[in-house]
């Protein structure tokens, strides 16, 4: 298996903010490409909604989700307030091209506990 991390600091704790995208990396995006985000989410005082994942989130869980880039900023995340006044973070972030996770879904849907910092960086 071969995947490159594009997370700059997988382990690295990251607050998001509600309406307001949040880089996390600093890996410059390519526009048209599709890049697969695999996060594990800390939501707590509420419920969200995570632009571009499915269904609502008011506790900790990993998260994945496919994300197609119109722009060349880092790969950010955003997320809005369904309920509730709620702080959000993201560790354990393991970003990656769509064709590589597609390459080896297999192994990366199957990972239950995945710091990022496993993968070999950009």
């Amino acid at each position: 298996m071969m995947v490159t991390n594009l997370c700059t600091s997988p382990s690295s704790t990251i607050t998001l903010r509600a309406d307001k995208w949040v880089n996390i990396t600093t890996v410059p995006s390519k526009i048209g490409m599709k890049y697969w985000i695999n996060v594990y989410v800390n939501v707590t005082g509420g419920t969200i909604s995570i632009i571009g994942a499915d269904g609502d989130i008011n506790a900790r869980q990993r998260v994945s989700y496919k994300m197609l880039i119109n722009n060349t900023s880092p790969v950010s995340m955003c997320y809005h307030v369904k309920s509730g006044s709620p702080t959000v973070t993201v560790t354990d972030m393991l970003l990656c091209s769509f064709d590589e996770y597609q390459a080896n879904k297999a192994v990366l849907d199957s990972l239950q506990y995945f710091t990022g910092d496993t993968m070999p960086l950009a």
